[in-house]
């Protein structure tokens, strides 16, 4: 065993160390190019790790990590059940609130350019600015109200907080600008 012999233990591994090592050392191989010196190594190391970039460069490549970490972070965000569902919802309807932008610049320019030449559309104009966006208040309920009757159906555990906020926002923007895009197309069944 060798517990208390450990002269037997030594030779054994050196024997098994001479059995391993080959009779003749392979010759070492010829370098092709010189070592670099050392500060010329560390600036490459440096300049792999940082860098030096012209401006415009630095401009572009800070512009493409920013670019794909805000695709990391939306795609993280948006694999929501909840959000998928709401955004789908929005992109299905015909949303009133999609055209208040357009319509209220129209009624602000109106009321800024009419309203001199015509002091009496100034009336007009106003109940149809608090008209429309009555409308739009409605839209936005009756959207949110058919969405949480679709929610307790398809997803009844998930938690429908920020979703009406979500599902404003997405239906004030115009259908072909929306980010991620409409993958549902207007009209149809969800």
């Amino acid at each position: 065993m060798g517990l208390f012999s450990p002269n037997k233990d030594k030779e054994a591994a050196r024997q098994a160390a001479e059995s391993e090592t080959p009779a003749t050392p392979a010759a070492p191989k010829a370098k092709s190019v010189p070592t670099p010196k050392r500060r010329d190594a560390e600036a490459a190391r440096r300049e792999r790790l940082n860098p030096q970039l012209s401006p415009k460069e630095a401009r572009k490549r800070a512009r493409q990590d920013a670019s794909a970490e805000r695709r990391k972070q939306l795609d993280a965000v948006e694999k929501n059940p909840g959000r998928a569902l709401m955004r789908d919802w929005v992109d299905s309807r015909r949303n009133l609130a999609e055209w208040s932008m357009p319509v209220l610049m129209a009624l602000l320019a109106v009321v800024l350019v009419i309203t001199p030449l015509y002091p009496a559309l100034v009336e007009p104009a106003t109940y149809a600015t608090w008209a429309f966006m009555g409308l739009v208040v409605v839209d936005i309920w009756m959207m949110w109200r058919g969405f949480k009757r679709l929610a307790a159906e398809r997803i009844p555990n998930e938690p429908l907080k920020g979703l009406l906020y979500y599902g404003f926002n997405r239906s004030l923007s115009f259908r072909r600008i929306r980010i991620p895009k409409p993958v549902v197309k207007r009209g149809e069944k969800i």
